[in-house]
């Protein structure tokens, strides 16, 4: 009876925390929710708001897994973007929101007819206003300029058969809301534990900071590259301006102003970022779970030790499970997968990439003195980045291990991982020694035609734990992170400053998140007169000299902190670049003048079989030779072909699905579609 009574305490509070009960529980849905609520008391308000905690976690709003979302198929990931293709009949992207947008405006209208103490519901209406702006901003990223719903419509509403807002009067628009939200609703240090989860005024700044430069750069960069409006009438929604629409330089600075103000909070206490298991603490701050993943395994330090998410999908592992076989997502669907390209973005711990130039010229560039080339393998990993080296698995080493015959991830010399671990010497199998029976154990890696020979592996949210079921992440998804606050402040601040930066700026934000991942800060002086000869040119489909600037920089910091969080796709589009880096040929690992020309398989399946045997195993689209020798990209593999990857302009804006036009012929479709 004590342990009913326990489970039934325990499943109160979440309803009333944890971001709510249909948040946690995923009861019914959102609009019926609310609409059954009587609105007649302060408590119906607050159980009304609560059912508005509808964001995207690990499913997503079809209720399917998200690793679509978690940068797939991007230049970080799968290598096989080829952009939109036909119009869909209906697409849940476009539904959903709008779902959630009618609870929202049903509460809102509700308060307005609320005759008790408004003070007593401020929290419920600022929650609203909150989440109608999270679901106005999901789909202006998607499709442009959409209706506008700030009203509970009836059969007969004209905004029912009404054309579409342009992208301008949906931004003013939630602009309008969110300020009314951070007006509204409670500082994180005045929630009390029992609703510890609900939004706050911080997670209302910092997501207003995020759309603020969001379209600040979108109008900078992308509207030059294509006319994505339309006219609104024939084609798109138009490019209409509310008169008092802001400028970029000042949707920049208030963008930096508010991420500035949540980064001073957070230095007082109120967040903080992760980092309570020294090297890997990145890694593991995605896979945080209390009961049956890797909390009893590593350190003890589980949900209640994380500050930095400020705000987050809420998930338990006996009352809302994520229920999507996450491991398999990643490890299989490749989910979060860098490519080749994209992992050697990531810098060595001096601050620096892996191959400079003092001069400009490829031909005088040389190694970064902590990089130590490919010439064997796992050299590579060697002193660069945690998050690269923390959240990519070493060649053939599929998944984490807390099995103790698996050695835990440890060096030869007893180190923590991190510091990767050489392969197991190749000279004899012994299928009951661990190294070789372990699916975790670290082989001689070997070119199959698999993704060994095209990208990196990526751990990031797969669930640790051995023996652990399918279906039972229950990992918190993050939403807004501090990390994220200190990359908005600075893209703000150097996009304001015309490209630079102070050094205590650069302090005051990112080099923290650099801190952790024990690279050195970022300074002026660390860059001034180097240049990156490892660039990768999408637009040239190879390796250049690039001179460094904070601007890149602060990109590069952006994506290598970011990745697999669904901000990649969104980013290349609002910089400008989208139809460049999702084209053109790709390539992948070097293997000419390396290990795998010479080492053999170690493994059960290809044990004494070459590491490259491309007589049995040729790879699908071959070596690139370029210029020969002297060519920093001679003897890599090619991944995917020039024809392979198709972005195009029109790819910025999804089409409005077909089923939406003809319920509604005012709604244009987007050009190009």
């Amino acid at each position: 009876m004590k342990s009913i009574i326990n489970k039934i305490f325990l499943l109160s509070v979440l309803t009333m925390s944890l971001s709510a009960c249909s948040d946690f529980l995923d009861k019914e849905p959102l609009s019926q929710g609310t609409e059954n609520i009587v609105f007649k008391t302060p408590e119906h308000f607050k159980q009304a708001a609560n059912n508005l905690y509808k964001m995207e976690g690990w499913k997503d709003y079809n209720d399917k897994a998200t690793y679509y979302k978690m940068d797939q198929n991007l230049d970080i990931s799968g290598l096989s973007s080829n952009g939109g293709n036909s119009t869909p009949e209906d697409n849940f992207q476009w539904n959903k929101p709008y779902e959630h947008i009618r609870g929202c405006n049903i509460l809102l209208q509700k308060a307005e007819e609320y005759t008790g103490d408004a003070s007593e519901i401020t929290q419920s209406v600022g929650t609203a206003y909150f989440f109608r702006a999270w679901q106005h901003f999901y789909l202006l990223q998607i499709f442009g300029g959409v209706p506008i719903l700030d009203h509970t419509p009836t059969l007969s509403d004209p905004v029912l058969k009404g054309s579409r807002n342009s992208r301008y009067e949906v931004t003013n628009f939630i602009i309008a809301d969110l300020e009314k939200a951070i007006s509204l609703l409670p500082v994180e240090k005045n929630i009390p534990d029992v609703d510890k989860g609900k939004v706050s005024q911080e997670a209302a700044k910092a997501f207003l900071a995020r759309v603020l430069l969001y379209e600040a750069t979108w109008e900078k960069y992308a509207e030059s590259v294509s006319n994505f409006d339309g006219d609104g009438s024939s084609v798109g929604a138009g490019a209409a301006k509310p008169e008092n629409y802001p400028s970029i330089t000042s949707m920049l600075t208030q963008s930096k102003k508010l991420s500035g103000e949540v980064i001073t909070e957070a230095e007082t206490g109120t967040y903080q970022l992760w980092n309570e298991c020294d090297s890997l603490s990145y890694y593991y701050l995605f896979n945080i779970d209390d009961k049956g993943g890797n909390i009893p395994n590593f350190k003890g330090k589980g949900k209640s030790t994380n500050k930095e998410f400020i705000f987050s999908a809420k998930y338990d592992y006996d009352l809302r499970r994520g229920g999507i076989n996450l491991s398999h997502t990643v490890a299989v669907w490749g989910a979060t997968n860098i490519s080749t390209q994209f992992g050697e973005s990531f810098l060595c711990r001096n601050g620096l990439p892996i191959r400079v130039s003092y001069t400009g010229n490829i031909a005088d560039a040389q190694n970064n003195s902590e990089f130590l080339g490919y010439k064997n393998f796992v050299d590579e990993y060697r002193n660069r980045d945690y998050r690269f080296v923390g959240s990519t698995y070493l060649p053939d080493r599929t998944t984490w291990s807390s099995r103790s015959e698996d050695g835990r991830q440890l060096t030869a010399t007893g180190q923590p991982y991190p510091e990767p671990v050489f392969p197991q010497p190749s000279e004899n199998l012994n299928l009951k020694d661990p190294a070789y029976s372990s699916k975790r154990a670290v082989f001689i890696p070997t070119i199959r035609g698999n993704s060994t020979f095209s990208s990196y592996g990526s751990r990031k949210f797969m669930i640790e734990g051995a023996g652990r079921s399918d279906n039972t992440e229950s990992a918190d998804y993050p939403l807004i992170r501090l990390a994220e606050v200190h990359l908005i402040y600075a893209e703000a601040t150097c996009e304001l400053n015309n490209g630079s930066i102070s050094d205590a700026d650069l302090n005051f934000s990112i080099n923290k998140n650099r801190a952790r991942a024990g690279v050195a800060p970022l300074t002026n002086a660390l860059i001034a007169n180097v240049w990156d000869a490892g660039w990768w040119d999408h637009s040239l489909g190879k390796t250049v000299c690039k001179k460094m600037n904070m601007l890149d920089e602060i990109r590069r910091e952006r994506a290598c902190e970011l990745f697999g969080e669904g901000f990649r796709l969104d980013d290349l589009k609002r910089w400008g670049i989208a139809h460049i880096n999702l084209t053109g040929q790709k390539l992948g690992r070097h293997i000419y003048n390396t290990a795998y020309m010479t080492a053999k398989a170690n493994d059960a399946t290809y044990f004494g079989e070459p590491a490259y045997y491309p007589e049995k195993y040729p790879l699908l689209y071959g070596i690139y030779l370029g210029g020969g020798e002297n060519d920093p990209d001679y003897g890599r593999s090619i991944a995917t072909l020039s024809g392979n990857l198709l972005f195009r302009e029109r790819d910025y804006l999804a089409p409005v699905p077909l089923q939406q036009i003809r319920l509604n012929p005012n709604l244009k479709q987007n050009p190009g579609w």
